[in-house]
């Protein structure tokens, strides 16, 4: 073994090269191990022979060497037949001299990174979410910091889904924790107050900071049917002495 073949075979992540006739002319250790071959056996094979089912959207390598079109994938699904991993891809096309004779692909194991994520999304867009019901038809939505990072249309059904299902009459939305904010959140929490006011919610909104309140009046959004109080404890005051 050369010393170059020495040091690929350190790399901690894959690499494959291919050639013109989509022919494995390099694999390195750490490659063949993910990929679950022989390294030394599959060099001279085609990748259409090695991984004859292979879909054809887990074929970046190949695609690059059709198109000249180099790819980067924080992670990606390699789920199928014996595979269940997600992996981190970047495809580069070769060339010498301006003349290509090949491709290559980096490839990584970011499945545990991935799930981890994925997890951890779950976990804002549920705490995103969060109706807590107080009583008489009343439940408090508390906005989080996070809501930014969460796809809104998932805010939008997951939480009207939650106050339909809790038969609320009257949703206190607290902006309490929110302190820095952008014209697109506030598209936002109009669009939730007019869903909630279509299915017949009154909606309340508490601890709004002055900030936020300069922000708002300056975004001419239409006027919504909405009260405004200081704090939760003043809104409850006035909600539950009616």
């Amino acid at each position: 073994m050369t010393p170059e073949n020495e040091v690929f075979d350190q790399l901690s992540l894959g690499v494959m090269v291919i050639d013109l006739d989509y022919r494995i002319t390099q694999m390195n250790r750490q490659g063949a191990c993910l990929l679950q071959v022989n390294g030394e056996n599959v060099i001279g094979e085609s990748v259409y022979d090695l991984f004859p089912n292979a879909p054809e959207e887990v074929r970046h390598v190949e695609r690059t060497l059709r198109t000249s079109e180099e790819f980067t994938f924080e992670a990606i699904p390699y789920q199928w037949g014996k595979y269940n991993l997600y992996l981190s891809i970047r495809t580069r096309i070769l060339e010498n001299n301006g003349e290509v004779y090949g491709a290559m692909v980096e490839y990584n194991d970011v499945t545990n990174f991935y799930e981890k994520e994925q997890r951890m999304r779950k976990w804002m867009e549920d705490m995103s979410v969060n109706v807590i019901p107080l009583s008489n038809g009343i439940v408090l939505l508390p906005l989080q910091p996070i809501m930014d990072q969460v796809e809104f249309e998932y805010i939008l059904d997951q939480g009207l889904h939650n106050v339909v299902y809790m038969k609320a009459t009257q949703v206190i939305i607290d902006c309490s924790t929110i302190s820095t904010v952008d014209l697109v959140f506030f598209e936002k929490l109009s669009k939730l107050i007019q869903s909630l006011s279509l299915m017949g919610i009154r909606t309340t909104i508490t601890g709004m900071k002055p900030e936020l309140s300069k922000l708002w009046v300056s975004s001419n959004l239409p006027a919504l049917k909405v009260k405004f109080f200081t704090n939760l404890q003043v809104a409850l005051k006035e909600l539950y002495t009616k």
